[in-house]
């Protein structure tokens, strides 16, 4: 009988220097130095290849409270960087209709502002609505 058992990738260890021992599918166990802004504990279910591991921020949400509705997410943007990739930079993961993008920081601003300009739009929506309710009834 074989075992068919998934394999499960080591608990990752703190050590005392900061550093986060992983162990990988590629490069057998290594040390990663993570960014203070890395919030990822470094567990992986699989041993992943070293090109996959991954630093991410604590993700940041632009946030509503509403009469109707209570508190709503509009949008998560937070910092993502896979350091031992082809593509070693930091990105802005913005979450979008089109999945998650990582953006440099010309992409970035012009999501800031199209956003910026959908929020000019709202406000502009919300005052007609004022205006056709406070019709209502004549």
């Amino acid at each position: 009988m074989s075992d068919h058992s998934p394999i499960v990738a080591p608990e990752p260890r703190r050590n005392a220097d900061g550093t986060t021992t992983v162990t990988t599918s590629d490069s057998g166990t290594i040390r990663v130095a993570c960014p203070p802004w890395c919030a990822v504990q470094h567990g992986y279910r699989h041993p992943p290849a070293k090109a996959e591991i991954t630093h991410r921020s604590e993700p940041v949400w632009a946030l509503a409270d509403t009469p109707e509705h209570g508190p709503t997410s509009l949008a998560e943007a937070g910092f993502v960087q896979w350091p031992y990739s082809d593509r070693p930079q930091v990105f802005l993961e913005v979450a979008t209709d089109d999945g998650q993008l990582e953006l440099g920081p010309t992409g970035a601003h012009r999501i800031a502002a199209a956003l910026r300009t959908h929020a000019d739009h709202i406000d502009a929506a919300a005052n007609q609505l004022e205006a056709m309710r406070a019709g209502e009834g004549l």
